[in-house]
């Protein structure tokens, strides 16, 4: 069973210096479809399969995780243009009883820290409230820039592994700090 947030928890990260972080919900549904469409940003995470259709279905399916968890995936808000730029936040991996830390940003917007920096409130909001030792980074081979972020946020490469959908992937994991200084059912809460 995958870990579930601690029952004292802090509500996920919501904002960020230059971004907001609301869960990512239905109304975010054409936003997110037209991010897909740009296949250079979609080919590493469902391709030509990632339709207005199943642009739906997965959102429905973050829900479910927002709901069961009391985690998933944000939509990415850039504050100083208000526009949708991607989703990043935590997914489910039941197969692997694993988290993921998952991030997805318009091509237009690459390159200017903005996954990096929704990343890092999602592993410190992981760090103090999520009951897991680690989260894992799931990620194709081919896909030098998520490598490249992962390691900068501290994930080491793990395994090669396949998804239950049959894509082989390479598996990075981040060991969770605070987890490890203060050991399991501990919190540490000198940050206020």
């Amino acid at each position: 069973m995958s870990p579930a947030v601690r029952p004292d928890a802090h509500p996920a990260p919501v904002e960020t210096e230059r971004l907001l972080l609301p869960r990512l919900a239905h109304a975010h549904t054409g936003d997110l479809a037209k991010i897909y469409e740009d296949v250079a940003v979609a080919r590493f995470i469902g391709g030509p399969h990632l339709t207005s259709d199943a642009t739906r279905a997965q959102i429905n399916t973050f829900e479910a995780i927002w709901h069961r968890r009391g985690y998933g995936q944000s939509a990415v808000i850039e504050k100083s243009t208000g526009q949708m730029i991607g989703r990043v936040g935590l997914h489910d991996w039941p197969a692997w009883d694993a988290v993921e830390l998952g991030y997805v940003i318009r091509a237009d917007r690459q390159g200017q820290g903005f996954a990096r920096e929704a990343s890092r409130a999602w592993i410190d909001w992981a760090e103090h409230e999520l009951d897991s030792d680690a989260l894992i980074a799931v990620i194709q081979p081919e896909n030098l820039a998520s490598i490249r972020l992962a390691t900068q946020l501290g994930f080491q490469h793990g395994r090669p592994d396949v998804t239950p959908k049959g894509v082989h992937v390479q598996i990075y994991r981040r060991e969770l700090e605070s987890r490890r200084r203060h050991g399991p059912g501990s919190r540490d809460d000198t940050s206020g």
